[in-house]
């Protein structure tokens, strides 16, 4: 009697609460079972019918999983805005010069290796006249298509740092007057200048003029000594004796020091005393001249690059056998980097955004994260998600058998009342 009271008291009160409470973790341990398992279809014996539920939701969902994943981490998580963000607080002047340092150390490094020094020496030797060639040919193919600016942009440079600021000294002046003397302003042109100067309507002129503009000595003066006779009889010396009237030029020449006037003037010109527009439309015109010489000359010029090749293998071989890293001074060297370091500070300040416009999107994040997802097989991407949701997956076990639990209390209640 005792026994079956016991066992009756045990199955109405004790029975239900443990029983619905290993039913609720038992039920929540399939539902997330399911959720991995089985990792491939299953199929009714000896049929092709596929058993419902098979595979696991995660397996047979794989791929919605990947795109939303990827489509969760770069538009909410990851996204462009916080990249460039994240990269812009990188982007600091001292950041970016140990950067430099690092780099430049390194090449310095790899620069003390006498082996490799002469590799790179042999292998940039090889290189240099396709790339002399290649480089050259561009620039004359986009000058010719009006494409490329690089070379006007160097000579604008040049013209600005060089030419416009360049001062000819006492000794070159002194040349310059040698040669205009010797082939513009020598005895025989300027004679024959006057000659053709002194034509019979230009004397009459002449004497008009002064008849017409001159103060009233002037005008006196020239009639006294016959402006018009003078003028023909210099002109009959110089065509009869065309000797001595070079020698009088000639002395006239050096009496009046015409060539040392001209050094003067060439010596003390500055092209910067020009006004701005006529500076603007030398370096235009300049700049249009090389340009066009080099299209015009282009078979020449590549012939010219073709007969220098060994000498541009030479002088590179040479350049980089002879560098010698420890012969830097490290002023200089620290001078060099922090100019690196500031060019390159500017110009990411100024450009990053736009680089990171680009760059972003071409990095394709989100096929990257979907195809990697994809690529997990069904037991790696259960592995993946119980290894990140370990802790949370066990108590969602334990909170089914704690409802059961108090599921099997309520049919104890129910037993109670209705007794």
């Amino acid at each position: 009697m005792d026994l079956d009271f016991t066992l009756a008291f045990f199955l109405k009160y004790i029975f239900p609460p443990l029983f619905y409470a290993f039913h609720g973790w038992a039920a929540t341990w399939m539902a997330i079972a399911a959720l991995f398992r089985p990792y491939e279809a299953w199929y009714f014996p000896f049929t092709k019918v596929q058993i419902p539920c098979t595979p696991g939701i995660f397996p047979k969902r794989r791929h919605k999983l990947a795109t939303a994943v990827a489509g969760t981490i770069t538009e909410t998580l990851l996204t462009t805005e916080d990249v460039k963000r994240q990269v812009e607080t990188l982007v600091t002047e001292q950041n970016i010069y140990l950067a430099v340092d690092g780099f430049v150390e390194a090449v310095l490094k790899e620069f003390r290796d006498t082996e490799k020094l002469h590799r790179l020496a042999r292998d940039l030797s090889e290189l240099s006249p396709a790339l002399l060639q290649q480089y050259v040919v561009s620039i004359i193919d986009g000058l010719e298509s009006r494409r490329d600016h690089r070379v006007g942009g160097m000579l604008e440079k040049l013209f600005d740092q060089i030419v416009l600021s360049a001062r000819i000294s006492k000794e070159q002046a002194d040349e310059f007057a040698e040669r205009i003397m010797e082939n513009m302003v020598n005895p025989g042109q300027i004679r024959q200048i006057l000659i053709n100067l002194l034509t019979p309507q230009n004397i009459g002129a002449l004497d008009d003029s002064i008849q017409a503009h001159a103060t009233p000595p002037m005008k006196i003066l020239a009639k006294i000594i016959n402006v018009r006779n003078v003028c023909n009889e210099s002109r009959r010396f110089m065509e009869n004796d065309p000797e001595k009237a070079n020698k009088v030029i000639f002395d006239l020449i050096r009496r009046f020091e015409l060539k040392e006037q001209i050094s003067q003037k060439i010596a003390n010109f500055d092209m910067r005393s020009m006004p701005l527009q006529s500076i603007a439309n030398l370096r235009a015109s300049l700049i249009s001249f090389i340009e066009s010489f080099m299209v015009e000359h282009r078979t020449d010029i590549l012939l010219g690059v073709e007969r220098i090749q060994g000498e541009a293998m030479g002088t590179v071989q040479q350049a980089i056998i002879r560098f010698n890293p420890g012969s830097l001074a490290p002023q200089w060297l620290e001078k060099v980097k922090r100019e690196i370091s500031i060019f390159m500070y500017s110009y990411l300040k100024r450009e990053l955004g736009a680089l990171l416009e680009r760059a972003i999107p071409a990095i394709g994040a989100y096929g990257m994260i979907a195809k990697k997802i994809e690529q997990f097989s069904s037991r790696q991407l259960e592995v993946l998600i119980k290894r990140i949701c370990h802790t949370e997956l066990q108590w969602l076990e334990f909170l089914g058998g704690f409802i059961g639990f108090w599921l099997g209390l309520v049919q104890v209640f129910i037993n109670i009342s209705i007794h």
